[in-house]
């Protein structure tokens, strides 16, 4: 079956090819608006395989990192969880967000979900609430590269009200690269954010040789 053996042997060629080490570039002194702008490219740029939607998870835990190691005072005493596998579930985990924030006893302080070209609805804000009323979450993001649907929004800003009231968390829906962009201007120096953005790249395994490549093309345009 010669189409058999030669899907065999393109696979086989690009798992060689992932398997390579690819140095990521790591550019210095970028203007906000210049990271913000390289983050966008990245993580819409046309790739073939899958992989693209853990950028972002890759972003929003990047900038967490960076604001507590900057010591910003609302984290202070709080510890960034590891990242669960990209294909991990959040009720097999015990996790309630990609991206936690817990407290010294091991308590959720804030979590974030992140969408990837979703559209939050209804359905997504009524999931994450009963992951947050088994929780003791303060804060919870859910943020995504599109907006919300607008039809959905009074049902959506109804829960919201009804969640404070009953819970106490504050659930917060918001694009990615406006939270991210807002929390740069946070930094004493947004230079520790893309050296964790490069560096979670190079050691999560969804990642694949196609987006650091990519990533390397973007940073060489600049």
């Amino acid at each position: 079956d010669i189409d058999s053996i030669i899907s065999y042997l393109l696979q086989g060629l690009i798992i060689q090819r992932d398997l390579k080490r690819i140095r990521l570039a790591c550019p210095r002194n970028l203007p906000i608006f210049r990271i913000v702008s390289l983050l966008d490219r990245h993580f819409h740029a046309n790739y073939i395989g899958y992989g693209a939607s853990r950028l972002p998870v890759l972003a929003i835990y990047a900038i967490y990192r960076s604001l507590i190691d900057d010591g910003q005072q609302r984290y202070v005493g709080m510890q960034l969880l590891p990242l669960e596998s990209h294909t991990s579930a959040d009720a097999r985990s015990g996790r309630i967000g990609d991206v936690d924030v817990a407290r010294a006893d091991g308590s959720t302080f804030e979590a974030v979900e992140v969408k990837f070209d979703i559209n939050v609805e209804y359905n997504i804000v009524e999931t994450a609430k009963q992951k947050i009323l088994s929780s003791k979450a303060e804060r919870y993001y859910i943020l995504s590269t599109k907006e919300p649907l607008e039809q959905d929004m009074d049902m959506i800003n109804s829960e919201i009200e009804s969640l404070k009231n009953v819970h106490g968390c504050e659930l917060i829906i918001n694009g990615i690269l406006p939270t991210i962009k807002y929390y740069l201007r946070l930094l004493r120096n947004p230079q520790h954010f893309v050296d964790n953005y490069v560096e979670l790249m190079g050691t999560d395994a969804a990642i694949k040789f196609e987006h650091k490549d990519m990533w390397n093309k973007l940073i060489a345009s600049l």
